[in-house]
């Protein structure tokens, strides 16, 4: 893991100050297009979001340069026994399109897919085939027309504070501590802490940012895994024709869980927060403080519900 952690280091700084050597005149077009291979992974049925936005990085002679697109999905095509370094579906689709359009790039990120999973699953064929569902869709939005991609660009951002739960009893985690899988080991760590006079963490620190292109596209980074109800959200909030949100943006933190799945509990709702490190699950409430913070950043024209009631 050091060893990993250094070397991704180094390279992202490489890729970072070769991309500042090679900035060129440029156009940005963007579009919308669907994949349907994400599915709530928590309900049959339940809540999803197939939206695949697509950023388009064009030279002034309209030759493409690179392509920028999110999708609201784990990459867990190849399931746990997997063990083999693979890009799962988006490594894929990043392949694929790059193969496709010689001399570009292809970066593919994800949207509010915390509690989306690809189906079907798993297997490695089923990860080409989902990738290939996402080059098409992105190419059939390159095929239509484009909404250019125009006005200043203005960044910002808003730290704010997630506060956890309640936070277990010493007592409480004295029985967890007899446990011999990990949420016995993260127990133990926990009273080592307390041991030494620690405080336990009661709030985890979330920076939500925007971009906003005049009044044509806000794109709005959340971090951590946030489950698809922040984006539904969002875009009911907002003009969604206006709208990009993604996820897993500067920090991962832990899952972002929504009031409906704090209160059915289970794996993204609080059963994950030991694998985080996180003493507690999040408090009920934080659904609308990052809301109010996407509030806060992004301006009143892509509001909506505000242009709905005039």
């Amino acid at each position: 893991m050091d060893r990993y952690t250094r070397e991704l280091t180094d390279a992202l700084e490489t890729v970072a100050l070769n991309a500042l050597k090679d900035r060129q005149p440029a156009k940005l077009s963007r579009g919308l297009g669907q994949a349907n291979f994400a599915a709530n992974r928590r309900t049959k049925g339940g809540p999803a979001d197939h939206d695949l936005p697509a950023l388009f990085v064009s030279d002034p002679d309209g030759k493409l340069r690179a392509i920028f697109a999110s999708y609201a999905c784990h990459c867990t095509t190849l399931g746990g026994d997997f063990n083999q370094l693979c890009g799962d579906w988006a490594g894929y689709a990043q392949e694929y399109l790059e193969r496709e359009h010689p001399g570009t790039i292809m970066l593919m990120a994800l949207g509010c897919g915390g509690d989306a999973n690809p189906s079907p699953r798993p297997g490695l064929d089923l990860a080409k085939r989902h990738g290939q569902e996402i080059c098409t869709a992105v190419d059939r939005v390159l095929a239509n027309t484009l909404s250019p991609v125009e006005g200043k660009l203005v960044c910002r951002a808003k730290p704010i504070a997630l506060p956890l739960d309640t936070l277990p009893t010493r007592t409480e985690w004295e029985a967890r501590a007899r446990e011999t899988n990990y949420i016995g080991s993260h127990a133990r760590l926990n009273l080592a802490r307390l041991d030494r006079g620690e405080k336990l963490l009661t709030k985890v620190p979330y920076l939500v940012q925007t971009w906003t292109f005049g009044k044509g596209l806000a794109v709005i980074f959340l971090p951590g895994e946030v489950v698809v109800d922040y984006s539904l959200r969002l875009k009911r909030e907002f003009d969604a024709s206006r709208l990009w949100v993604n996820a897993y943006a500067n920090d991962v933190p832990c899952y972002i869980a929504s009031e409906r799945i704090l209160r059915e509990g289970n794996y993204e709702g609080g059963g994950a927060m030991p694998y985080y490190d996180k003493p507690a699950r999040l408090a009920p409430g934080v659904e609308n403080l990052i809301v109010g913070a996407v509030h806060d950043l992004v301006p009143k024209v892509f509001d909506e519900a505000r242009k709905t009631s005039k």
